[in-house]
């Protein structure tokens, strides 16, 4: 401090206010309040609360649990299945049917196969903030693996020292060397110690929301707020509604007897009642402020936000399509699909897919289950469901064009599908050939009729020939 400075203080004087260079770093009235708690050190720590009312909020409020769903719905479906690229035909089938074997064989718990155990975890990590998946070897299969999916609590936090925080234990460079894990939830046994588990054999699902952050937050952090008070508000104005909605009579007498009334209480409102009231006796309600015409305008705008902080489209997240057009549907589809192919391939593939795959590779391999010299068991292409939009007609035209323009191969435009190309040519050829002998003409038999259903000169060559 200058001795102006010190001048202008004892004469009480405003002193000069420096400005910030950036807005949000500024002072004043409007941004007194706003003065978040530093998070260097909390990037290490979860954060359990926010989990315990992100868990309430998907068991009671309605547009949390529909946005949990929907996400993981869309980003997973049916299943982020590999494709495996092999020149062996034969090995690429047989690969291909243990693998089929193995995920209904996959969850430890016997609740899932593979790709409903993908579906649960995510929810696990979008609700939590985190999950975890740990490999176990079980003898009693062909394929010695399968995945036991556990909750957050499962770590034990509790575990601190020079190498470990928060039950993960980290090598000198700071990576992950270990999990202790708890072998039964917490809660069953409180006084349960903790196991070590190599970090190769657990997956940590989470989405770091900054870089150094070691766990996981609810995804549903920044709407638990609006959801819990838009939730309290609509309640009021059922509760409001239904009590207005209770027409009843009241009958003055001298005597004022109610038999109704077998004691003194106060009575209670019912539908169709009849109240009797005691001479000098009036009754009051209180005028609430009616909803109104903005209830509906207000309850949109606030699902309107919420939607925009968990990501997807507002038509989903409330069931609403009364204000869809084609064109803003169609906007709105376009970003929730790039969404969904972030969640797909930067989350589930990369942390969740390609691990389990690797393991199940090496166990097959160990197992006898495949052959393990001089194949590469690794070029697989994981295919993950799109969302249709609204008008799938065009989106396969789009799809016809690029392939003819030479933009995409017809292999990758059949594995947006989900199949794969050469099963599907192998079913082709079968309906083709049974079609033929059964002396049948199709439609979809280009070789016979045009796309516009003329029928197609006869080819050199003799019949089969394109």
């Amino acid at each position: 401090m200058n001795i102006r400075e010190r001048i202008n203080r004892l004469l009480g004087r405003p002193g000069l206010v420096r400005s910030a260079v950036w807005d949000a770093a500024g002072a004043g009235n409007r941004l007194a309040n706003w003065g978040p708690p530093s998070t260097a050190f909390a990037s290490t720590l979860p954060a359990p609360f926010v989990k315990e009312r992100a868990r309430d909020a998907y068991r009671n409020n309605p547009w949390a649990r529909r946005a949990v769903d929907t996400v993981a719905v869309g980003a997973i479906g049916a299943g982020i299945k590999p494709q495996l690229r092999l020149a062996n035909a034969e090995l690429k089938q047989r690969v291909q049917t243990a693998w089929l074997q193995w995920t209904d064989e996959a969850d430890f718990g016997g609740r899932f196969d593979f790709y409903g155990l993908e579906q649960a975890a995510l929810k696990a990590a979008m609700i939590d903030g985190e999950s975890l998946v740990r490999m176990v070897i079980e003898p009693g299969q062909r394929i010695p693996l399968q995945l036991q999916l556990l909750a957050s609590e499962y770590l034990d936090q509790t575990r601190v020292d020079g190498q470990t925080l928060n039950g993960i234990e980290y090598d000198a460079a700071g990576r992950r060397r270990a999990y202790w894990l708890y072998t039964k939830h917490p809660a069953l046994a409180p006084n349960m110690e903790s196991v070590r588990v190599p970090a190769d054999q657990v997956i940590h699902l989470y989405a770091p929301i900054q870089p150094g952050v070691e766990r996981g937050v609810s995804w549903l952090a920044p709407a638990l707020v609006p959801l819990r008070e838009l939730q309290e508000f609509t309640e009021a104005a059922l509760v409001k509604a239904k009590i207005a909605s209770l027409f009843s009579g009241y009958v003055q007498s001298q005597e004022g007897s109610n038999p109704l009334i077998v004691d003194n209480s106060v009575p209670t409102l019912e539908p169709g009642s009849m109240v009797r009231l005691k001479p000098g006796e009036t009754v009051e309600f209180s005028e609430p402020p009616d909803a109104g015409p903005t209830y509906e305008p207000f309850v949109r705008q606030q699902l309107r936000a919420i939607a925009s902080a968990l990501g997807i489209p507002y038509e989903l997240l409330a069931n609403d399509v009364s204000q869809v057009t084609f064109a803003s549907g169609r906007h709105a589809l376009l970003e929730y699909r790039r969404q969904l192919e972030s969640i797909q391939h930067h989350l589930m593939v990369f942390q969740l897919c390609r691990p389990v795959w690797d393991t199940w590779v090496r166990f097959a391999i160990a197992a006898g289950a495949l052959p393990g010299q001089a194949v590469n068991y690794s070029g697989v292409r994981w295919v993950a469901p799109l969302p249709e939009m609204l008008d799938s007609g065009a989106e396969v035209r789009a799809l016809i064009q690029k392939v003819r323009a030479g933009f995409m191969s017809r292999a990758e435009a059949v594995a947006l599908t989900g199949l794969d190309v050469e099963t599907l040519d192998a079913e082709i050829a079968a309906d083709n050939a049974r079609a033929d002998r059964a002396g049948l003409t199709f439609d979809s038999d280009p070789r016979k009729t045009a796309a516009q259903g003329q029928k197609q000169p006869t080819a050199q060559g003799g019949p089969g020939n394109v």
